[in-house]
């Protein structure tokens, strides 16, 4: 036995609340207990009896929290997280997909009729949803054998919530082409393709969303709606005139509900409607036939109830919702409750109940054990006092359990190992390796420790919706071309794609991509494919489009070129010089390396890991470091620096840690102080705000030594701070520093290892060209399981304003409301205080001094401020944790880029974060605005706007590493086009020579995509680029598996020019240099040098065995092959290739009776 809740069932106050539950007894209180006993009475009740059980939390934080521990217990599939937004005007808004997602995962295990534990709050628990037995109406099933009917699957797939698109890549997409079908489905784990043979289903595979391949056969599919709000066509007209009958008068908002309804727009929010809709409606509560609902805090339960009525209050009122129209947000609490036959309550505290009969009361007595959060000094002391006492350490990792083992070893205190709780011994410290293991601290005379005590927080996964999302469109640095999109042509210049032009000589078809130059269109064959590239530049750049014939892109190329090698030569020179220097040679991680970097209270990522270990690799070579890490905006890029530090400190190394502003360094002090003091390490602060005299003794003891961490603004650089040992500098945002702080950093650098720290984004591709050259670390897996950030996108609102900051105030966090116009402040100043009264508010912006700026900023973290009105001020550099909402107003006047890292501000604690972009109130707006605004409104991990974030991040990270004045250069040529120059430059220093440019014999074959085979331009480029890429016989084999999996079976026109692709390598193996074609022959003629390797026999048997229409001549030492033919067929392609194909081995095989063709050939 060493499960810790069998331990728990020991206790006999647990064993008589499971007897009363055996005995079909309920209705009572279970006062006196933590947080951690609840759970474990709800999971015990779980696997005692067979009905679903209910965890209501109190709020949508604390259900957070209790789903996390019941994952920890049961397990992540026999737990569902019911939750939904806190704020009642979230009705008006565009709801972000995460949590709707997660009801539905619940809805859907409630179906298949399993037993769960389903963890929920009041605003998840009183919403609305269609009854069971209508989503059971909806949901369908796939088979292998069935008959599809194409029309009726596209009308209730689009019913359910799915979209039609070229190609399935995200959950909710699906796609047609021929008698394939792609579909993402809802809790699928990967996408599904269903290959028909003429309308019935063959076969049903999963495919990778990424490569579009198919790996596994299945023997089903089920479809379920992805919203949960569905109708048809034939429902929708029913709904709309049910509404309108209901009113006289018609209000915007009903107005603009319906517009929604008409073209499916925003389902989620049609979620009041749903007396409309004709399907009844019904509860959560409803769906489990049997139940047992736990009520955590009942008291705070009803509050929160109480206040979400009020708000639901002034929200309609507000709203002016018309007479007769019957709107349902809410369910009401009591009659809901009283509808629950089976009810226990928990109450941390002893409390008695006055509004309804209790069958009974327990006294759990549960008291929580000390939290050590790796004060291990601390620990240990208590450990050696207690000696009389029985302590068990019941960890879930062996590799923490062992770490613990040592630990007390070192402290020469005994310790038992044992195997099960059976075998306990008393007044002794036990270790157990426990899979449940969840704190209950005190148990009778025991004291059970887990490793959430001992170390940090558990390290556990948040909620199942994550695997729902995981499939995202990956950001890649060329995007789908679209026609009107801006493109880059390496000969010809920028250029606007028209698009796929089919164009038919002589019975030849050929595809071009058409292109608009500002004098000309130009036709480029799409062979030539692999010489464009989409223009990608900053944000709000319009480039300009070349001349054709004119010169100007072979200059504006040539200047770029020149500046990009002399870029070349320094970066060269660099690596030159670092590799000649040799540093210290640091020993080995030792256990106390390992118990700090246990501290850290996250998983790490796979890029931290891979960074953290490339570093300290080259620390213990001795190797000088200068690296950049490169990450976004809360990514970990500071737990690197931390753990590096931590080793270079213990070699007796010192460290200075340089941020550019009073505020950051105050910061990253506190919380390096937090990390790093339990260890006897000395982290001591230089910047404005420390006394003269304290800096002085400060310096001194650097000097000496004793101070191991210096951690400071530009202050650090002064002539006065001299290290007695200094072996690291750590530089946060270096492209913030000045010129003459520059200067002395690069003077630091000589000596010393670095790492720069940067929260921009660069592009992958210029990591490609300088991978090697400079040490760099990509920090691009965002933390796992991190709550995600709800943005909504709306316009502006002060119902949503009021609610919004008032919620993050009652949870006693702040609020950043931004708006970027400093005259308009002062006004929004007062809105805000008649708003909220209760919120106090305070201003920053750019115009404020410096000091000023860093007060109220500093104000706002001391937490003197609930809401921080402010400009993009905030846009870099500020951490406050505490902060979880944010308001922009006025968010069609920003930059996409802007956006993305202001919104990185929030979303840094455990709790759920919310960002509201609010754009103005029936405005006209310019094209441009227009234009961001569209972008803005998909602006999520899945959107466009997203992706245009990322990429002008990417250029400014680009100037910051080469230099400021290459953002022009990258704006005049476009990003993967100065990229490929750059490459291009570092090859021709390195005295690498550029590949030869690859000159493909002519034959003629139609190269076209049918319209009957792909319509989709985008996919059209795709088969084009895949063809062209074909080089061997394992490529073509490749390609024609992927076209067949992805697109059916390719017809005769894609297959000749696939084989076409294939036989130009064969042609040039064979120093083949043309291909004579006439209507009756063709004739190729062997290089003198490949025609002596061959072996005549060989080739002719093979020729015998292909066709009678192959014929051979040799002529002035060369073997020439002719092959008769018909007009217009092209069998001839293949039967060639097959025949070269036969003879590779022979010909790159030196023999010296290879000269044997002259003979046999003649004869």
């Amino acid at each position: 036995m060493n499960n810790i809740v069998d331990l728990y069932t020991r206790e006999k106050s647990v064993q008589i609340f499971l007897n009363a539950l055996n005995n079909n007894e309920y209705n009572y209180l279970v006062n006196s207990i933590t947080p951690n006993h609840g759970y474990l009475l709800t999971y015990l009740s779980f696997l005692e009896g067979s009905e679903s059980i209910f965890y209501v939390a109190s709020n949508l934080y604390k259900a957070n929290l209790a789903y996390e521990s019941f994952c920890k217990l049961a397990g992540f599939d026999n737990v569902n997280l019911y939750v939904a937004d806190e704020i009642v005007s979230a009705e008006l808004l565009a709801i972000s997909p995460d949590l709707k997602y997660e009801r539905l995962s619940t809805i859907y295990n409630l179906i298949s009729k399993q037993k769960h534990i389903i963890v929920t709050h009041p605003q998840a628990l009183l919403k609305p949803i269609f009854p069971k037995k209508s989503f059971q109406e909806a949901m369908f099933t796939i088979k292998a054998g069935d008959v599809i009917d194409f029309e009726n699957l596209i009308t209730k797939l689009i019913a359910l919530g799915y979209k039609r698109v070229p190609t399935t890549t995200m959950v909710g997409d699906f796609s047609i082409r021929g008698e394939i079908i792609d579909i993402f489905p809802l809790f699928s784990e990967s996408p599904i393709r269903i290959n028909l043979f003429d309308i019935e289903v063959e076969n049903i595979k999963y495919f990778d969303p990424d490569t579009q391949k198919s790996f596994k056969s299945i023997k089903q599919v089920e479809i379920f709606p992805l919203n949960e709000i569905y109708y048809d066509e034939k429902e929708k007209e029913s709904i709309i005139n049910r509404i309108k009958a209901a009113v006289s008068e018609m209000p915007d908002f009903l107005k603009s509900d319906l517009s929604d309804l008409e073209n499916y727009n925003n389902p989620e929010r049609m979620n009041k409607y749903i007396k409309y809709f004709g399907k009844g409606y019904a509860s959560i509560l409803d769906y489990p036939e049997e139940k047992l609902v736990f009520y955590e805090d009942y008291q705070r339960l009803q509050d929160n109830y109480e206040q979400l009525r009020l708000d639901l209050e002034n929200f309609s009122e507000q709203l002016s919702i018309p007479d007769g129209l019957d709107l349902l947000f809410f369910f009401d609490f009591y009659n809901l409750f009283y509808k629950v036959d089976k009810k226990i309550f928990l109450s941390e505290f002893r409390k008695s109940f006055h509004d309804f009969p209790l069958d009974k009361v327990f006294d759990l007595k549960g008291i929580a054990v000390i939290d050590y959060q790796n004060d291990i000094k601390t620990l240990i002391s208590d450990l050696k006092v207690n000696t009389d006492k029985t302590f068990v350490f019941a960890f879930y990792t062996e590799e923490r359990l062992n770490l613990l083992s040592e630990i007390l070893n070192e402290n020469n205190l005994q310790s038992k190992r044992i195997d099960s709780f059976n075998n306990l011994v008393p007044k002794a410290i036990n270790l157990i390796r426990s899979d449940n293991a969840i704190s209950f601290g005190f148990l009778g005379k025991i004291e059970v420790y887990t490793e959430e005590e001992i170390f940090k927080k558990f390290k556990v996964q948040k909620a199942k919706f994550r695997s729902v999302l995981q499939h995202t469109k990956p950001i890649s640095s060329k995007e789908d071309l679209v026609v009107g999109d801006y493109v880059v042509h390496y000969d010809y210049g920028i250029g606007r794609y028209l698009g796929i032009k089919t164009v038919e000589l002589q019975d030849v078809r050929n595809d071009y991509i058409v292109l608009q130059y500002a004098n000309m269109e130009l036709y480029i064959a799409v062979e030539k494919i692999t010489l464009l590239e989409k223009y990608q530049g900053s944000e709000g750049v319009v480039p300009k489009l070349t001349s054709i014939g004119k010169g100007e892109w072979e200059r504006k190329k040539k200047k770029i070129q020149e500046k990009l090698e002399n870029i070349a030569a320094d970066i060269i020179s660099l690596q030159a010089k670092r590799e000649e220097m040799k540093g210290f040679k640091y020993p080995p991680d030792s256990s106390y390396q390992k118990l700090f970097e246990d501290d850290f209270e996250y998983e790490e990522t796979p890029d931290q890991i891979k960074t953290i270990n490339e570093i300290k690799k080259d620390m213990e070579e001795g190797k000088i470091i200068d690296r950049l890490i490169c990450g976004d905006v809360g990514y970990g890029k500071t737990e690197i620096a931390m753990r590096i530090a931590f080793k270079t400190v213990y070699s007796n190394k010192q460290v200075i840690y340089l941020a550019p502003t009073t505020i950051l360094s105050r910061q990253h002090y506190y919380s390096f102080k937090e990390r790093f003091e339990k260890y006897g390490i000395r982290v001591e602060l230089l910047n404005r705000l420390v006394s003269r005299k304290d800096q002085k003794l400060i310096l001194e003891d650097f000097g000496k030594g004793l101070v191991d961490i210096l951690i400071g603004t530009h202050r650090v650089l002064s002539n006065d701070v001299k290290a007695k040992d200094l072996g690291l500098l750590i530089v946060d945002e270096e492209q913030r520093f000045g010129v003459v702080h520059k200067e002395k950093i690069k003077r630091m650098k000589a000596n010393v290892n670095v790492l720069t720290l940067t929260a921009t984004p660069i592009p992958r591709t210029l990591q490609m060209a300088i991978m090697g050259i400079r040490q760099l670390s990509l920090i691009e897996t965002p933390p796992k399981d991190r709550y995600p950030i709800q943005t909504y996108v709306i316009e502006e609102n002060d119902i949503v304003i009021k609610e919004a900051i008032y919620r993050e105030i009652s949870r006693n966090g702040q609020v950043f409301y931004l708006h970027n116009r400093i005259g308009d402040l002062d006004y929004l100043y007062r809105k805000l205080r008649r708003l909220v009264p209760e919120a106090r508010v305070g201003i920053a912006h750019g115009k404020m001094t410096k000091i000023q700026l860093e007060n109220t900023i500093q104000s706002f973290i001391d937490r003197e401020f609930d809401v921080l009105l402010c400009t993009t001020i905030i846009e870099t550099g500020i951490d406050i944790p505490n902060t979880n909402t944010l308001i922009i107003d006025g968010a069609e006047y920003l930059g996409l880029s802007q956006i993305y890292q202001i919104r990185g501000r929030v979303g840094r604690a455990d709790r759920v974060a919310y960002a509201y972009l609010m754009y103005g109130k029936n405005k006209v707006l310019t094209d441009e605005a227009a234009k961001r605004l569209s972008a803005i409104k998909e602006f999520t991990n899945l959107g466009s706007g997203y992706r245009i974030a990322v990429r002008d991040l990417a250029i400014r990270g680009a100037g910051d590493i080469l230099g400021k004045e290459q953002s022009g250069f990258i704006d005049a040529v476009g990003l993967d086009m100065y990229m490929k120059m750059l490459s291009e430059a570092i090859n021709k220093v390195r005295n690498i020579p550029m590949p030869e440019e690859e000159k493909p014999i002519i034959i003629d074959v139609s190269k076209h995509v049918d319209e009957s085979y792909v319509s989709d331009d985008e996919i059209k480029i795709f088969i084009h680029k895949e063809i062209h890429k074909i080089k061997t016989k394992e490529d073509k084999e490749r390609v024609i598996a992927e076209f067949t999996d992805r697109f059916g079976k390719p017809n005769k026109e894609i297959l000749t020019y696939i084989e076409e692709r294939y036989l130009q390598t064969l042609l040039k193996h064979y120093g083949i240099e043309n291909v004579m074609e006439t209507q009756y022959q063709v004739m190729v003629a062997i290089s003198k040098e490949k025609t002596k390797k061959i072996s005549a026999e060989k080739i002719f048997l093979k020729a015998t065995e292909i066709s009678q229409d192959i014929l051979f001549e040799y002529k002035r030492q060369q073997l020439i092959i002719k092959i008769k033919k018909v007009p217009k067929d092209k069998e001839w392609i293949f039967m060639l290739s097959k025949l070269l194909e036969s003879q590779l081995k022979n010909v790159y095989k030196i023999s010296e009776n290879s000269n044997n063709i002259t003979s046999e050939v003649k004869q």
